[in-house]
């Protein structure tokens, strides 16, 4: 199979793990939409079998696909490219899986075009599968209990029942009534919604309440978080209606939902998109965006003495023997630990990226003109002493150009600068600092 993540360092094994480990189904296909790669998970989403997946073989009886409440047509490519076309004309589209034996399992999938790296023209489609038939159950329970609620006699009851936190509230966000799923979310002593919100976020509901009951808008959706009795913060999906009937003394009627592992999945697909899985820094896409960001900055007004932005670039010397003597294992121990060194040497606000292979760079702010050589040889020194530390290896350095960031600047030419002048640094004897000449 094709490599799906062709950006990520660590090893064609290594990556081929880390995707099958994702909750998240992931297809990959060409841009035809003929399927390419996938991921175990999308085979437990969809519950299919490889050839079946890529529309090489027949489908079992019974089963099938909807979408928008219609069986999904499909012609020769199968329902896969079908499904992968049509969530790259969307974006997204949430469809039905009917299995011959079992319950019907609802998925939502996202689909964007990527390409390998930045200087490739292949592009292919990425597509992300997520398991949202509970997510589709309680929407479908909150349609129906909003059906029901506008009832004098249903409202009470559907309150206590339900297993998503509801409380009906004033203008002003003073709690009238709630539901036990409320009481365990925010605790019996809560009073007003306003009170367990974070404060850069009450103006913004007190506001959407307003416009709920001037009839402005229908109803309103918030995603905040919400401070718990223990004083943990849990992600919250906040859906506001408008009461007109059914509670007398209810205005406001407030839908809760726990949306914290939802959130907790985007952030691992985040990271999995702009993070190096075996050292934890950028990857080269993200931190050639973040110099691409810098050096638009570097356009807008600066207060004096804010210093300049300087990118180095570090090629290690002598890691081919670290693989020879200590293979790929104590080849990727050194690439930790230098990373390490490297992180340890810069602030939290400076950029430190892992290129590919043994290629490192970073993105920082001097002060004065000889900033930039000094902490070069000092991260020389850290890379030496880190790559002695693991057991076995032979020596390793590295050798390092410098560019000073320059306005109208592009991101290609400021690398391409680094790397001529982090040659010049291995021709020159090696483990040394070389500025490039712009």
């Amino acid at each position: 199979m094709a490599d799906p993540l062709p950006s990520i360092g660590g090893g064609a094994e290594r990556r081929r793990r880390l995707f099958d480990a994702l909750d998240e189904g992931v297809v990959v296909a060409d841009m035809d939409g003929v399927v390419r790669d996938w991921n175990a998970a999308a085979l437990r989403l969809l519950e299919l079998a490889p050839d079946q997946l890529r529309g090489r073989a027949k489908l079992d009886s019974g089963w099938e696909l909807s979408l928008e409440n219609r069986a999904l047509q499909y012609g020769a490519g199968g329902p896969v490219r079908a499904l992968v076309q049509r969530a790259l004309e969307r974006g997204t589209i949430t469809f039905g899986v009917h299995p011959p034996h079992g319950a019907t399992r609802w998925v939502a999938m996202s689909s964007h075009v990527v390409r390998a790296d930045e200087d490739s023209a292949r592009e292919t489609i990425v597509s992300t599968m997520t398991d949202v038939t509970a997510q589709r159950a309680a929407e479908q329970q909150n349609i129906r209990y909003r059906e029901i609620i506008d009832t004098l006699d249903a409202s009470h009851r559907i309150l206590e029942e339900s297993p998503i936190g509801m409380c009906s509230v004033d203008v002003d966000g003073n709690v009238l009534r709630s539901n036990m799923a409320f009481l365990a979310l925010a605790g019996a002593e809560t009073t007003s919604i306003l009170a367990i919100v974070p404060s850069e976020d009450r103006e913004t509901l007190r506001n959407e309440l307003e416009r709920l009951l001037d009839g402005r808008t229908p109803s309103v959706r918030i995603e905040t978080r919400v401070r718990r009795p223990t004083g943990a913060e849990t992600w919250c999906e906040i859906t506001a209606v408008a009461m007109r009937q059914g509670m007398p003394d209810a205005a406001i009627l407030l839908l809760i939902n726990d949306v914290t592992e939802r959130r907790r999945r985007e952030v691992r697909l985040r990271q999995l998109a702009e993070r190096d899985p075996l050292t934890g820094l950028h990857n080269r896409r993200s931190f050639v965006q973040a110099l691409r960001e810098r050096l638009a900055a570097l356009d807008r007004p600066v207060r004096r003495g804010a210093g300049e932005w300087t990118l180095l670039l570090f090629d290690l010397d002598g890691f081919k023997d670290v693989n020879d003597t200590c293979g790929h294992a104590g080849g990727d121990a050194v690439l930790v630990a230098v990373a390490a060194a490297i992180r340890d040497r810069t602030r939290v606000d400076d950029t430190v990226g892992r290129l590919g292979g043994d290629e490192f760079a970073v993105l920082f702010r001097s002060v004065e003109q000889s900033d930039a050589a000094a902490i070069g040889e000092q991260i020389i020194e850290r890379i030496s002493r880190a790559a002695r530390s693991v057991p076995g290896a032979p020596p390793v350095s590295a050798s390092v150009g410098i560019v000073r960031l320059r306005p109208g600047g592009r991101a290609e030419e400021m690398l391409d600068a680094a790397d001529r002048a982090m040659y010049r640094a291995k021709r020159a004897g090696k483990a040394r600092v070389v500025e490039a000449a712009l």
